[in-house]
C-alpha cells in the first residue's frame, strides 16, 4: 500500500485471514460452514453446505476439516470432511466409520479427534489411513481437543451424552501419562485452546447453562472458572493475535444461538455479538 509521499506501510498481519464456524443448527441439524474476515465483515454463514452436524473444525495447510457428529439424538454421525480453504473439492467422507467425533487437532502429521459418546481420543494419519479410534481411552465424554508442547489435551463434556463433566484431562502425544484430572472444577467444558502460558476453556454448562471462559496456566495451576463472563452455552474457542473467539450456542431463550464472541486475551472488550446471523455455533478457528 503506498501512500502519497512514496513510503509503505506493511499490510497488517491479518490481512486476509478469516474467521471459520461450524453451524451445528437445531438440535444437529445445521448444514454449513460459515466464514468472515477476521475483523468480522463479509460474513457468509454458507461457505460450505455440506456438513451434518458438524461440531469440530481445523485447519492444516489449505485445507479445511470438519467433524460430523449428526443429530444430537445419539449423535449418530461417523464421519470428518475435508475441503479446500477456498471452499472447493469438498470431500464429506474423508474419514470415516467412527463414533460421535466432535473437536479436531492436526499435529506432527496426524488428525485427532473426540470421539463424545466413545469416551475415547482418537487419531489417523492426515491422509486419512491409520484409523484409531482408541488411541486414548477413560475420556468422560470428550469435545474439546488441544495439542501444544508434546500435550494432548481435552475436555471431558461428561459421560453418557451428558453434560455433567468437569474436567480437563491430558496425556503424552504417544498417549501415554494420561491424567482425566489435570484441572478439575469446570462445568461441561467444551472448547479449549491455547496462548502465553494458558490454557482457555469454555464452560458450556449442564444442559448448555454455561456463561464463562475459564483460563490456567499450561501447568494446570492458577485456575480461573470464570475468567471471561456473560458468554450464553460457549462451545468452540480460537485465539489469534490478542484476541480469543468463541462460539455461543445458545441463544437469548435458552436455544437456538446466533452469535461468535470475541474479547482480548486480557479478558477486556468482551463483545458477545462480533458475528450474528449464525446457526448454534460451534467450532472456531483463524487461517487464510
Amino acid at each position: 500500500m503506498s501512500l502519497a509521499g512514496g513510503s509503505a506501510v506493511a499490510a497488517p498481519r491479518s490481512a486476509g485471514l478469516h474467521l471459520y464456524w461450524t453451524n451445528y443448527g437445531q438440535s444437529g441439524t445445521g448444514s454449513s460452514i460459515g466464514r468472515s474476515l477476521l475483523n468480522g465483515t463479509q460474513v457468509n454463514q454458507h461457505f460450505i453446505t455440506q456438513a451434518q452436524g458438524p461440531v469440530g473444525l481445523v485447519i492444516n495447510g489449505n485445507y479445511l476439516y470438519w467433524s460430523n457428529p449428526g443429530v444430537d439424538n445419539g449423535s449418530p454421525g461417523t464421519t470428518i470432511s475435508r475441503a479446500k480453504l477456498n471452499g472447493t473439492d469438498v470431500i464429506t467422507s474423508f474419514i470415516k466409520g467412527l463414533n460421535s467425533p466432535h473437536s479436531l487437532a492436526i499435529s506432527g502429521g496426524y488428525i485427532y479427534w473426540d470421539s463424545r459418546l466413545g469416551d475415547t481420543i482418537g487419531r489417523a494419519r492426515l491422509n486419512g489411513t491409520g484409523v484409531n479410534q482408541h488411541f486414548i481411552v477413560g475420556a468422560g465424554g470428550p469435545w474439546g481437543i488441544l495439542v501444544h508442547g508434546g500435550y494432548l489435551y481435552w475436555t471431558n463434556y461428561g459421560t453418557g451424552g451428558g453434560s455433567s463433566g468437569t474436567t480437563i484431562g491430558r496425556a503424552r502425544l504417544n498417549g501415554t501419562q494420561v491424567n482425566e484430572n489435570f484441572i478439575t472444577g469446570a462445568s461441561a467444558p467444551a472448547g479449549i485452546t491455547t496462548s502465553g502460558g494458558y490454557l482457555y476453556w469454555s464452560n458450556d454448562g449442564a444442559n448448555q447453562s454455561g456463561t464463562t471462559i475459564g483460563r490456567a496456566t499450561l501447568s494446570g495451576s492458577h485456575v480461573n472458572q470464570a475468567f471471561i463472563r456473560g458468554a450464553r452455552a460457549p462451545s468452540g474457542l480460537t485465539i489469534y493475535g490478542s484476541y480469543i473467539y468463541w462460539g455461543n450456542f445458545n441463544g437469548t431463550h435458552g436455544i437456538g444461538g446466533t452469535t461468535l464472541g470475541r474479547a482480548r486475551l486480557n479478558g477486556t472488550d468482551v463483545n458477545q455479538h462480533f458475528i450474528v446471523g449464525a446457526d448454534s455455533p460451534v467450532g472456531v478457528v483463524v487461517g487464510k
